[in-house]
């Protein structure tokens, strides 16, 4: 991994302190100076313009960086004159700051600017407000050769507004997409009834005519919220940042011969990787990183190594290895082959001696604290090391003697010799090899010496032939060293390409301070649903399908941004509200006795599983003499503006045949609190239209839920302060103990287990079988280590790590989304097929809300 940046030593404190006086956020300033070639060419761009007593607003700085990180090929006077555009506003996003470095940088050397052709191109003085884009969106749909005929051209119609020659490539981007979203929603109807169309239509398709839909049966949407192979979207890598990647073998290489060698090897296919270290548990930033290596070779019928970067010995337990390859399937991918890091180890040893040999690389004995000071300190004009220039000969043997264990740690170091002039400190004499006696995980005690990832990663790229190396934005100044070091060994080069991270606002990703919450028992663990690991979100129910919908809504850039949480789970809730299913279901019940009925009244009731969805099918209920409503549908003193239950006042109960009307209600005399209502049932002659629908469980059939556990955010403070561990929110976990569900739970859950059991089995053969052949002595832990005696951690490939509780998810009408916890015992999930399933001893069921519904003006009514 790079060097850990520390935002809190002088010099990255210092820079922050600089940009945010210029008017970037604090999370954009120490986001720059993270990434050091990025912050570097800011600063000289403040510098050289004598920007640094100037105050700008946030979208004026932020315009000021785009230049800095883009204009790198002009010249002074031509980098000055959009400086002073963007100063004086007439250059406001970086849209135009781009346009203006492409118009500058064709433009003749020493030919003065034609301003009005600059502003021209660069789209100065146009104004498109929020209010003017519905008629001009309009017009310019109608205007299309080829007008749109679904939602699917929503991608094109937005791809073309932003690369063609119309005014409004220049409006905010994101009133763009809403305003073109409401055009579509009037042309098509909403996206979700679309998509429902389009299943319902696929689904009748495939089927031939059949009775009217019974139970659970013959529920498309529910295995959809059940699936164990999400869909996987393709909309980013067809336009956009990933769109524009070279071919396979296009990457240039130092010698022709190695190209060739690569496509022999690839067949013109395109080869990724996705390269975690496995130290700890995968987050939602991951997501983002593995829907990209995966899904990019994947869209391009290519294949993707899961490589374990192991090189650490002293980071790696065997969990995290089993739990990185499930999170990877469990999102949807598979790995065409699984590799390790130190499997390489003697072919990278062999590279460090050709290195040295070659008088690329030497051992260096100083202390850590003079190393820092030989490369600057971080602040620039490194010198030579005074092992710099000792002899090939004495570098291989002190090299010898570091492998021999004849070193201390941090007693010497192979460092290779790169580039001292560059302005990139990844070019000042990196360090390829450290000692360490730690035992490896894998390879037992064979080693002292180990590989740094600035050595490691591009030659196991070249050894795995990658032909396109994805990796965030903060490796972008690594890119140079990764290809300097490739270069000087005379071996394949991979093209890496860099993306910007997924950040989630109100809360934090860090291993190490998430480990603290866990050693403190702040939270249960590290799959605490409160949490942002995936493992996390899975046991939380969020499908996976709804994560990779979310990372495909927010695109692929370079732009770093911090996404808001109420974004997350909109998202979430509209991935849900197509695919989940929906039951009756009482968070606080209190019985509501119908007094006009018989004992043994009971009237089937056949309630829609999806209102909107009727291919999903319909589960039977009973509407008895009693049942439980919530506790919150009900009013002791009634009001103009409520209408739901109160005394002397009607209700429905959804799809029951009659409303009924409060007649009395009793109260505990201690508390205070309702604990039965009772009314008449509306069955006479002209009933009036209920005002309002409740949602019901009859009592005689109700299912006792043990608890529902409702999760808000776990920390009181956004962004969670440097004392996280005094911040966290005593209210962030709120438990239900008496709610109830009807019965048709069961059917339900047996139906989901049932599907994702089948649909993980012929998914797993299918893995198995376009695998890449392996040997049986291949990645094989040498005898005696960690990962040898604990055979069972070694990362399998297995149907059963596909499926789990949280496959259980619906819809509580009118509550929210649920899923079913791992904590659960429901017995009736492990029963044949031709056995109806229903409550069992021991059972226990355990419910954690996914995501709340829509807000609903009307619901409180």
């Amino acid at each position: 991994m790079p060097p850990k940046f520390d935002p809190k030593s002088p010099e990255n404190a210092s820079l922050i302190s600089l940009f945010q006086s210029l008017g970037l956020a604090e999370k954009s300033a120490t986001e720059l100076v993270r990434q050091p070639k990025s912050g570097v060419a800011f600063k000289s761009l403040v510098d050289e313009f004598q920007l640094t007593d100037k105050k700008y607003d946030e979208k004026t700085a932020s315009a000021l960086v785009k230049l800095s990180a883009s204009g790198g090929k002009l010249g002074p006077a031509e980098k000055g004159f959009i400086v002073k555009k963007i100063e004086s506003g007439d250059i406001k996003s970086t849209d135009q700051v781009a346009a203006a470095v492409k118009y500058t940088e064709g433009n003749p050397a020493g030919t003065p600017i034609n301003e009005d052709e600059f502003n021209k191109a660069c789209g100065v003085g146009i104004e498109i407000t929020a209010g003017q884009l519905p008629e001009l969106l309009k017009s310019y749909v109608s205007s299309l050769p080829s007008p749109p005929e679904n939602w699917a051209s929503l991608g094109a119609v937005l791809g073309g507004i932003r690369s063609g020659a119309s005014d409004l490539k220049w409006a905010n981007a994101g009133e763009v997409k809403f305003s073109l979203e409401t055009i579509f929603t009037e042309l098509f109807g909403t996206k979700e009834s679309a998509n429902a169309a389009a299943k319902a239509q696929a689904a009748s398709a495939k089927s031939k005519p059949a009775a009217k839909p019974k139970a659970v049966e013959t529920s498309s949407s529910a295995e959809a919220s059940s699936s164990t192979s999400p869909v996987i979207p393709t909309n980013i890598f067809k336009e956009g940042f990933l769109s524009d990647f070279h071919k396979p073998g296009a990457n240039p290489q130092v010698n022709p011969k190695l190209k060739e060698q690569h496509l022999d090897f690839t067949k013109g296919l395109v080869y990724t990787r996705f390269p975690p270290e496995p130290n700890g548990y995968l987050h939602i930033g991951h997501v983002k990183a593995i829907m990209i290596d995966f899904g990019y070779a994947k869209f391009h019928g290519g294949r993707t190594y899961l490589r374990f970067d192991d090189t650490n010995p002293e980071a790696e337990e065997g969990r995290f290895f089993q739990s990185i390859l499930e999170t990877v399937r469990w999102l949807g991918f598979e790995p065409w082959k699984i590799t390790y890091s130190s499997d390489n180890f003697d072919q990278l040893y062999q590279w460090a001696v050709e290195l040295t040999r070659r008088g690329k690389a030497y051992v260096c004995t100083c202390s850590a604290e003079k190393m820092k000071e030989d490369r600057g300190m971080g602040k620039g004009h490194p010198v030579p090391c005074e092992h710099r220039d000792r002899p090939v000969e004495e570098s291989l043997r002190e090299f010898e003697k570091m492998k021999n264990g004849e070193y201390p740690e941090q007693g010497a170091a192979l460092r290779m010799k790169m580039d001292l002039t560059s302005g990139n400190p990844y070019m000042w004499d990196m360090v390829a090899y450290r000692v360490k006696m730690a035992p490896h995980h894998r390879t037992g005690d064979k080693w002292k010496i180990y590989p740094t990832y600035d050595f490691t990663h591009c030659l196991c790229d070249s050894i795995e032939n990658i032909s396109h190396s994805l990796c965030t934005v903060e490796f972008i100044p690594a890119r140079e060293s990764y290809e300097w070091l490739c270069d000087a060994l005379e071996v394949y080069k991979a093209r890496q390409y860099e993306f910007a991270r997924l950040n989630l606002q109100g809360t934090f990703l860090s291993k190490r301070k998430i480990a603290k919450l866990v050693t403190k028992k702040l939270v249960k663990d590290w799959d605490d649903p409160r949490l942002y690991t995936i493992i996390a979100l899975r046991r939380r129910g969020i499908p996976p399908g709804a994560l990779l919908s979310f990372v495909s809504e927010l695109g692929v850039t370079t732009s770093e941004s911090v996404t808001e949480i109420k974004r997350f789970e909109s998202s979430i809730r509209s991935y849900l509200e197509e695919s989940a299913p929906r039951l009756m279901m009482v968070l606080n019940p209190v019985k509501l006795i119908i007094e006009n009925v018989p004992n043994d009244y009971r009237v089937p009731v056949q309630v829609p599983l999806h209102p909107k969805v009727p291919s999903m099918g319909t589960v039977e209920t009973s509407f008895t003499k009693e049942v439980y409503i919530d506790a919150e549908d009900f009013r002791e003193v009634d009001s103009p503006d409520y209408f739901r239950l109160a005394p002397g006042k009607s209700v429905g109960l959804f799809k029951a045949p009659f409303p009924v009307t409060c007649t009395s209600y009793t109260k505990d005399p201690v508390t205070g609190q309702v604990t039965e209502i009772r009314c008449k049932l509306e069955d006479g002659g002209n009933v009036k239209k209920a005002k309002a629908y409740i949602q019901w469980v009859n009592v005689p059939e109700s299912i006792k839920i043990e608890e529902v556990r409702y999760f808000k955010p776990l920390f009181k403070s956004d962004p969670p302060p440097a004392d996280f561990e005094s911040d966290i929110d005593p209210d962030s976990l709120e438990v239900y103990k008496n709610a109830v569900i009807e019965p048709a739970f069961y059917e339900l859950a047996k139906k989901a287990i049932s599907d994702a059991r089948k649909e993980s089995e012929e998914r797993t053969k299918k893995a198995q079988a376009e695998s890449a052949p392996t040997d049986s002595n291949e990645h094989k832990p040498i005898a005696g280590s960690e990962a040898a005696k604990h055979m069972e951690d070694e990362p399998v490939v297995t149907a059963e790590q596909l499926v789990g509780m949280e496959n259980i998810r619906f819809q509580g009408m009118r509550l929210a989304y649920f899923a079913v916890d791992r904590e659960s015992r429901i017995g009736c999930l492990d029963e044949g097929e031709g056995v109806k399933p229903g409550k069992k001893a021991g059972d226990k069921i355990v419910l954690n809300r996914i995501v709340s519904l829509k807000e609903d003006s009307g619901k409180k009514a």
